[in-house]
């Protein structure tokens, strides 16, 4: 028999594929309209003015006064800005009084008063509304930054419900226990940013028991100046050497601090008064290890305004470990976590230059899931930048969520594959080289006692298959290496040429558990599934129809399996659908992917197929509209009921969706993704190249950049 090239363990010294992906043409930018001054628009003047009768009658001269003297003295600009409520346990430095009374986030407005101000009012190309919250939060899976930059009234009803949320929250625990010391890690380099505003939006927290631990590795003298004006034993400086990294600053805060939870601010950050009061109890409620709660991002800050110089987008998603590690879409800034996580998952890296948070995410998601709390909870300031950057490449990289260049980010990936404990590289039709990894050990223990509870059976599997020799082979090693249940494989030859024909039986005859079936005609997909699906009718075992051009992992089957076993009333589990970095349909999928990586495009933006993000929580279970059939393990009471696929209305997508409709309609089955199966749909492989590339990847590492 072919002996299987096993996979290849990689260290944390390999680099990952970024494979260049060429620029789309640039799309027109429609004329921006000259900025609104903010900070007028939130002034009331005649309000003011009955207030303050000293004041000018006059509106601008009284908007004049209130910058010269109102602003300094902590006098509100309008009834908007709430009454200033002090905790109990603060004292607020006069010459800082402005920052709460003039900010429209820590005095407490309806965040749609400010963002009503930012909107566009002529006619321009805006995403897709969503109606209904469930709406915003299957779309926003997808999606994290769905609400912004041009707001839509769909999008106000969002952030409006958001507000009411943190108010509920809020006031239900307004008598809670505030027992639980939070610690807050707070990392300042060379740029301060806002750190004066970010410290006052922690003395504003109604969730009083906290210490701020300010760790210094810039320019200690401007980072000193601003932590000492305010005095409050609960802010602690940590002055650290200014070559000290973001990961080991982070460590030392984290061993500097003594509470239970740990937070993390940034200098180009602030808080909503609510936040730790709300994330805290939101754990405490649902008995989750972390939580994290939505984020406003802006361009640059408005000192009149306290709010940023332009709006950018509300970041919000639901929990999505496979979107997570394409992307950093999940902000240490509006995240609190049980110290225990932290030592179970291990410090922050220390070695990286960039990319230290998004790191640490993966690691603390591998270990349990965060309880997301649709409550706008925190706002990131991001610096203003000239035309010659990158997108977004202005973000702190003291805060270590990004920053350090393409080469920190490459280590970064390398650290996220080196956790795999099966690899293995591969090269697309295009001649780029790429890397196929499992799940990360960590995450495959824990899931062992799940699927050991899985009843002995076997699974159908039918591959149709259309002149592909090596895709079809690479496929076919990747089962056999990654399958340890039962299986049979029924290949469906649609119509290839004779020599091809040939070549295959040759190569199906070396492997156990496949047979070949021939098509004469080239029928199309949905046709060679029929003609599968007829061939094994007496059977009665589980039916999974699969791409030739594709590439299982480890313990893709039985994940698959576990969903259909734990859920009844599912028709249909369906895996990961990876596609490699540089593929066309990425960003078609995945608008907010990275496109140099690898992602997963079964929730996808185009099917619009997200519909429950939170049906299995505890197995990070979605259950969905529609999954194209590349993989799917189906049920065989399923399969019967509908008669395979329906191959005469056209072509194979179209017979997907006919399929998926049924199973959903007429049977009321369930059809599930699950993360924790990965499956590679390589959309042209090279596989000639595929023993050659692992001796390069053995010999040297690095050679995979």
């Amino acid at each position: 028999m072919r002996a299987v090239v096993p996979g290849t363990i990689i260290t944390a010294t390999a680099k990952i594929v970024s494979a260049p992906v060429q620029a789309p043409p640039p799309t027109p930018v429609p004329k921006e309209p000259p900025r609104k001054d903010i900070a007028r628009l939130l002034f009331d003047a005649s309000w003011y003015v009955s207030q303050h009768p000293e004041a000018p009658a006059d509106e601008d001269e009284a908007y004049k006064d209130y910058q010269t003297n109102g602003r300094p003295a902590g006098r509100r600009p309008s009834p908007l800005f709430a009454d200033l409520r002090l905790p109990a346990r603060t004292t607020l430095p006069q010459e800082h009084l402005f920052r709460v009374t003039a900010s429209p986030i820590l005095s407490r407005m309806p965040p749609t008063r400010y963002l009503e101000l930012y909107r566009f009012r002529e006619k321009r190309t805006v995403h897709r509304p969503s109606g209904t919250l469930a709406e915003y939060l299957r779309r926003a899976m997808i999606k994290p930054d769905l609400i912004g930059p041009d707001l839509t009234e769909y999008d106000l009803r969002i952030v409006a419900y958001m507000d009411g949320e943190k108010k509920r929250f809020s006031a239900d625990n307004s008598e809670a226990s505030q027992a639980d010391m939070v610690s807050i890690v707070l990392v300042a380099a060379d740029d301060v940013g806002v750190l004066e505003d970010t410290i006052v939006s922690v003395l504003m927290q109604s969730h009083e028991t906290w210490e701020l631990i300010v760790a210094n590795i810039g320019d200690r003298a401007e980072v000193d100046a601003v932590v000492r004006q305010f005095d409050d034993a609960r802010i602690k400086r940590l002055p650290l050497d200014r070559h000290t990294t973001p990961g080991q600053a982070r460590n030392a805060c984290v061993a500097a601090s003594s509470g239970d939870l740990i937070a993390y601010l940034a200098p180009t950050t602030l808080w909503d008064p609510d936040c730790l009061l709300v994330l805290s109890n939101r754990m405490r409620a649902t008995g989750a290890r972390a939580s994290y709660g939505a984020q406003a991002v802006w361009d640059g800050f408005d000192a009149d305004a306290r709010l940023g110089w332009s709006f950018k987008s509300i970041r919000f998603s639901p929990f999505n470990r496979s979107l997570i590690e394409n992307l950093d879409t999940l902000s240490t800034t509006v995240l609190i976590h049980h110290r225990s996580l932290f030592e179970e998952v291990g410090p922050f890296d220390d070695s990286l230059s960039g990319h230290v948070d998004w790191e640490w995410i993966t690691r603390m998601t591998d270990a349990t899931r965060p309880e997301a709390v649709p409550c706008l909870l925190g706002h990131r300031f991001l610096r203003q930048r000239n035309e010659s950057q990158a997108p977004e490449a202005a973000i702190e990289s003291a805060a270590g969520d990004r920053g350090g260049g393409e080469a920190a980010l490459h280590e970064a990936r390398a650290k996220l594959a080196a956790r795999a404990d099966w690899a293995q590289p591969f090269m697309t039709t295009d001649r780029r080289e790429h890397l196929a990894f499992s799940n990360s050990r960590s995450v495959r223990s824990a899931r062992r006692a799940k699927l050991a509870g899985l009843p002995a059976e076997r699974v159908q599997i039918i591959i149709p298959n259309y002149e592909s020799l090596g895709e079809l082979e690479m496929c076919l090693a990747s089962i056999v290496e990654h399958t340890p249940s039962p299986y049979n494989v029924l290949v469906v030859d649609n119509g290839s040429s004779d020599e091809t024909y040939a070549r295959l039986e040759e190569m199906i005859a070396s492997f156990d558990h496949a047979s070949l079936l021939r098509e004469t005609t080239a029928s199309g997909f949905s046709f060679a599934v029929n003609r599968g699906l007829a061939e094994i009718a007496d059977s009665n075992d589980k039916i999974l129809i699969l791409n030739n051009d594709t590439l299982v992992t480890p313990d893709w089957l039985d994940e698959l399996r576990y969903v259909l076993f734990k859920h009844e009333d599912a028709g249909m589990a369906v895996p990961r659908q990876v596609i490699p970095a540089g593929a066309k349909a990425l960003k078609l999928h995945m608008p907010a992917a990275d496109a140099d990586f690898e992602c997963d495009i079964n929730l996808s933006s185009q099917h619009d197929n997200v519909l429950d993000p939170d049906f299995d929580p505890d197995d990070n279970l979605v259950e969905l509209t529609f999954a194209p059939l590349f993989c799917g393990l189906v049920r065989p009471e399923a399969i019967r009921a509908l008669g395979g696929l329906d191959h005469r209305n056209g072509p194979h997508y179209r017979s997907d969706w006919i399929f998926c409709e049924a199973l959903r309609r007429t049977l009321k089955r369930r059809i599930v993704y699950t993360p924790f199966s990965k499956v590679y749909h390589l959309q042209g492989v090279a596989t000639a190249k595929r023993t050659s590339l692992i001796v390069k990847h053995l010999s040297h590492p690095k050679t995979l950049i």
